[in-house]
């Protein structure tokens, strides 16, 4: 590339014109050690690597290589070499292929080369307009790709001695004629499939280059090419000029065929049939998903749906006379064989009325039900069960589910604590948990959570509900203590003297949660895993002092899993059976009389069924405290939309973290960092709806998560920042 700049300048009193020194149009190469190391690149299926190039010998060496981490001294493929005097394409695909170009290379003078593959298909390799196809199949191409180096070394092959220009790496196998359309000017930017595009126009030509030290990627992926050992002066391993296209000349747009296809999406019953029909091509390829579909030529697809309801991809190849062929157009289909309703599990209590949401599984949406209770609308005074068919819009009938729908009734009794020496030894070990757990309870005080204290109703080593505390962060809070053993605390919001509240702490391995009467009240978003510790679970004392809480407790349940806020809602108004998943113990403080004389009861049940029977300690027994009193009023209104009061994202910019942008965004966010990390995308409820590892210039997908406010955060730091999805 031929490039010219023209300066004039006054200087001082008088005019002077002087010629500036020629910008870089391709780059040189010593032949001993010289590299340009691309950004990471992504496994391709297909590709087409395509460069213009001049050498200086005629020695075996290798041009441009994919690699992996390892570099190219281990793994090699997608190669561009010289052999014999002649081009050679390098493929690895579980063995090592080649296809040799019938070109005899000259040294000075300048080539155009391209080197193409498809799994599955052939390879080929075009120099100079003339092309050469094998006569064999590859199978999978080789799945390591990680980057691309330009001049290195390969396994028994030298270092590449000559000039590079414009060199383009594209995602997809290019027929010849678009090769032949491109070849012989510059894609200034972008096109369909190009993934990286370096023009090398940069330095000065034979000059002091110390400082351009990198190969700009103007694809628009930013896959810049690090030069590594260039002198970047004089004119053996450096910036040079003239190329061998001429700078800014852009090549014309080559049409590739576009191809339709009708429907663009359907839904249809399973034993039905679905066509899909194409336009806009010469000849078409189409393949799919479904079970059983063979390949077909024509522009007509039907297939034939089996009782297999999901969702199944259709996908097309168009190309034009020449055989070029554009990216591949999906259509997406859904197959619904009978709509699948999973049961509607209800709680309400007795007075009011109650509403059978089914749920439905597959097969949706449901435009009609059908209810054995006559209505969706019912109110019942007795634990209920019901069935409950749907039909959707295509006419497909669900089957039968069952549901049941449960009335709460009142709490039989509750044990209190006089503050003093009570305390429940439960028999539960804290290594029985690994990660996930959930406490709760209904529980009351004759004083608000005050400090100088240390306790709760069910207050463990590294997991538990807290009262009194003198740290705010854990007064009247859920708490946890990390595998890092960090403690964290969420808070159960205002907590009043003498009031009945259910209080529910849950944690699912990272995210401490706090619901008070089936609200959430607080997030916290922690390290992860759980503590190690020692001993067991004791209600109503410290885990370690003797510090022991003044209030009455009733239903303490405790799980090994993390419950939901639907879940805590469905159950907090009612005893349960005992039989749940997850349920490690249970319980209900029903074995005495409200403030008779039960001292001859020695320890309360457990529910559950796994046999961690309390043992009494400190109680007396008989009396208006320390012993059985009426139970809780399981009065509690449901939250039926489940939503948070708040959250303890600790939001923080990161400022030489990573950089986002843009923010608020629709579909793709990039995000830059400085290093590897892993990021998690995090919702306003504190839960985890995304992690990826990033480094460099990463692109997140966020056009499935709802419209809202997330946040991103950095898993080495644990910082956050906003960003807002529309």
């Amino acid at each position: 590339m031929i490039k010219k700049i023209l300066l004039v300048a006054s200087i001082c009193l008088g005019m002077q014109t002087t010629m500036k020194s020629q910008v870089g149009a391709a780059l040189k190469f010593d032949g001993a050690n010289d590299l340009v190391v691309s950004s990471p690149h992504s496994v391709l299926t297909e590709y087409t690597v395509e460069a213009w190039i001049k050498l200086n010998n005629l020695n075996n060496q290798n041009i441009i290589t994919a690699t992996d981490n390892m570099g190219t001294s281990i793994s090699a493929s997608h190669q561009i070499k010289l052999v014999s005097g002649k081009f050679e394409h390098y493929l690895y695909d579980g063995s090592a292929r080649t296809l040799t170009s019938t070109i005899t290379v000259t040294t000075g003078t300048w080539y155009h080369v391209a080197i193409s593959a498809k799994n599955n298909g052939k390879m080929k390799i075009t120099v100079n307009s003339n092309e050469t196809v094998s006569a064999f199949n590859i199978g999978t191409i080789w799945q390591n790709l990680n980057k691309f180096h330009l001049g290195g070394n390969a396994i028994g092959v030298g270092y590449f001695n000559g000039e590079l220009d414009e060199v383009r790496i594209w995602n997809r196998q290019l027929c010849l004629e678009e090769i032949i359309n491109n070849k012989d000017g510059e894609i200034a930017t972008t096109a369909p499939g190009l993934v990286t595009n370096y023009h090398f126009n940069q330095g000065v030509a034979g000059g002091n280059n110390t400082m351009v030290v990198s190969a700009l990627d103007d694809s628009g992926f930013n896959r810049n090419g690090t030069l590594t050992n260039f002198a970047l002066s004089g004119t053996a391993s450096n910036w040079v000029a003239p190329g061998a296209v001429t700078s800014g000349v852009a090549v014309t747009t080559f049409a590739l065929p576009t191809v339709s296809v009708t429907p663009s999406a359907t839904l249809v019953c399973g034993g039905a049939q679905n066509t899909f029909s194409a336009s806009g091509a010469f000849n078409y390829s189409w393949s799919s998903q479904f079970p059983g579909q063979t390949n077909t030529a024509t522009n007509i697809y039907t297939i034939t749906t089996a009782n297999v309801p999901g969702n199944w991809n259709v996908q097309v190849f168009g190309t034009d006379v020449n055989g070029c062929y554009a990216p591949a157009q999906v259509v997406t289909f859904s197959t619904v064989n009978t709509p699948v309703l999973s049961n509607d599990l209800g709680y309400f209590c007795s007075g009011s009325s109650y509403t059978i949401s089914p749920t439905v599984a597959i097969g949706g949406p449901i435009t009609s039900y059908t209810y054995s209770t006559g209505s969706s609308v019912i109110t019942p005074t007795i634990t209920t069960m019901y069935t409950v068919i749907g039909a959707n819009a295509l006419g497909c009938v669900s089957g039968v589910a069952t549901g049941t729908v449960e009335v709460c009734g009142a709490s039989g009794s509750s044990l209190n604590m006089n503050g003093t020496d009570d305390v429940l030894n439960t028999g539960i070990l804290y290594s029985d948990f690994t990660s996930s757990w959930t406490f709760e309870c209904w529980a009351k005080s004759p004083s608000i959570p005050t400090s100088g204290k240390f306790n709760g109703p069910m207050y463990g080593t590294n997991m538990g509900i807290v009262w009194d505390h003198n740290t705010l962060t854990y007064r009247g809070s859920a708490t946890v203590q990390d595998a890092s053993n960090n403690f964290y605390g969420a808070s159960f919001g205002s907590l009043l003297a003498n009031t009945w509240y259910h209080l529910a702490a849950t944690y699912d391995g990272t995210v401490l949660k706090a619901y008070k009467n089936g609200v959430l009240t607080a997030s916290v978003i922690t390290l992860g895993g759980l503590s190690t510790a020692s001993g067991g679970l004791t209600f109503g004392k410290h885990p370690t002092l003797s510090q022991f809480w003044d209030g009455t407790i009733d239903d303490a349940r405790v799980w090994t899993v993390a419950r939901t806020c639907a879940e805590i809602n469905q159950n907090m108004n009612t005893e349960l059976a005992g039989n749940q998943i997850g349920l490690k113990a249970y319980y209900k403080f029903n074995e005495g009389t409200p403030t008779a004389n039960n001292t001859s009861i020695t320890s309360t049940s457990d529910a559950s069924g796994n046999n961690y029977n309390c043992s009494l300690a400190g109680f007396t027994r008989n009396g208006a405290t320390s012993n059985y009193l009426v139970g809780a009023p399981f009065n509690n209104l449901l939250n039926t939309s489940c939503l948070p009061i708040t959250t303890e994202v600790n939001e923080k910019k990161f400022i030489n973290i990573f950089l986002i942008y843009p923010n608020p965004v629709s579909s793709i966010l990039n995000i830059e960092v400085k290093e590897q990390t892993q990021i998690s995308v995090i919702n306003f409820l504190g839960d985890i709806v995304l992690k990826q590892t990033i480094n460099g210039l990463s692109k997140i997908d966020v056009s499935n998560l709802t419209s809202g406010v997330y946040f991103f955060q950095d898993s080495k730091s644990g910082q956050a920042t906003k960003f807002i999805k529309e």
